[in-house]
């Protein structure tokens, strides 16, 4: 009976996480699709490891949601073909007859656990500077003629025409705000500009000549400076790698590092830290939390139809994952908010899923 019902929810989790995770990697391919392959020329290795980067990160997301899909849609077909009644005819308990849904919940979690302390991190810094990765394997292809670049923070680039490492027509906008969808605030135009690539120090600068700079003052009128030649920064590979790293990049043992190298760290970013850790945790019990919640759903959903399971799988699922999502916005907080708010899904699939497992053990 072990074997019989594990095989099965086995064989339905592989597919499940296989089809999200194809979806995932698309998702993320089409939205990084123009940088890399428009605005960089990315060659089809660095595509190749760009998805083999999302992978790791989507795993994460995609385990414990078709574990769940799995649970549902096998023992919602136990149920249907009053299999599970026959089973308990023969005096097996509800609790032992989904015995090997828990044992495969339990490893699951261990296999997640895993991926989020440890691959998901590096795979996130993975994918965050693969379109600097493809500029340092092609940096030729950084401006390409006729192509707005909108790699740069608060900034988008323009040329007109190209020869070499010649500029002819070179348009830069600095942006206002974070994104870079806000309104321009400083514009430079150079009749011609240099690139120059320093790989010692990992910079590309631009040599401007004949160059006006566009700002606006306080009463914001426009004003117009020539400054002839400058040699402005164009990018620092090296500074905005260290500068980016974030908690959600960092490995456990990177932050715990951190956290005991760096005392003084301010306010904000120890907790965020802090968060994290508890964050990765949490989420790592989202096997075993849905589960226990998937095999009482899935006797109660007795229609044959796949669409029944998936669609309870969503509710479930989005729930779930909802209240992680309540959390990010405490997570650079003191106090025990964002801690509540990862663990209590956890707290909440535990209690529904007893009440649940009883009330199917009466009927």
């Amino acid at each position: 009976m072990d074997r019989y019902i594990g095989k099965q929810i086995i064989s339905a989790t592989l597919f499940g996480v296989a089809m999200l995770c194809v979806l995932l990697v698309l998702g993320n391919l089409f939205k990084e699709l123009r940088p890399l392959m428009v605005e960089s020329n990315a060659s089809l290795l660095t595509i190749g490891s760009f998805v083999l980067s999302v992978i790791p990160f989507s795993l994460i997301y995609t385990i414990p949601w078709g574990f769940l899909v799995a649970v549902l849609l096998v023992f919602g077909r136990l149920s249907a073909e009053n299999e599970l009644v026959s089973m308990r005819m023969a005096g097996v308990g509800l609790f032992r007859i989904a015995m090997p849904v828990f044992v495969l919940g339990a490893l699951l979690s261990v296999l997640c656990l895993w991926l989020n302390i440890s691959m998901a991190p590096k795979a996130k810094d993975t994918i965050k500077f693969v379109l600097y990765e493809a500029v340092k394997e092609n940096p030729n292809a950084l401006l390409d003629p006729g192509v707005v670049q909108t790699r740069f923070k608060n900034q988008k680039i323009f040329v007109e025409s190209r020869e070499g490492n010649i500029l002819y027509g070179l348009h830069m906008y600095e942006l206002q705000g974070d994104e870079n969808t806000g309104y321009p605030t400083k514009s430079i135009y150079a009749r011609e500009a240099k690139l120059k690539i320093i790989k010692e120090t990992k910079q590309l600068r631009l040599h401007l000549t004949d160059a006006y700079i566009e700002t606006r003052n306080e009463k914001n009128d426009r004003e117009l400076i020539f400054i002839g030649e400058q040699e402005p920064l164009l990018f620092d590979f090296s500074a905005e790698r260290k500068k980016s790293r974030k908690a959600s990049t960092m490995t456990n043992e990177e932050i715990h590092q951190l956290l005991h190298d760096e005392p003084e760290l301010e306010g904000k970013k120890r907790y965020k830290l802090a968060n994290e850790i508890h964050r990765r945790y949490a989420f790592s019990l989202a096997c075993l939390a849905l589960c226990l919640v998937g095999v009482p759903l899935g006797i109660n959903a007795r229609r044959r139809e796949t669409s029944t399971g998936l669609a309870i799988s969503i509710v479930v699922a989005l729930g779930y994952f909802l209240f992680f999502a309540a959390a990010e916005q405490f997570q650079d907080k003191s106090g025990s908010t964002a801690l509540f708010l990862y663990w209590l899904p956890n707290v909440l699939c535990l209690a529904l899923g007893t009440w649940l497992f009883f009330k199917a053990r009466r009927k």
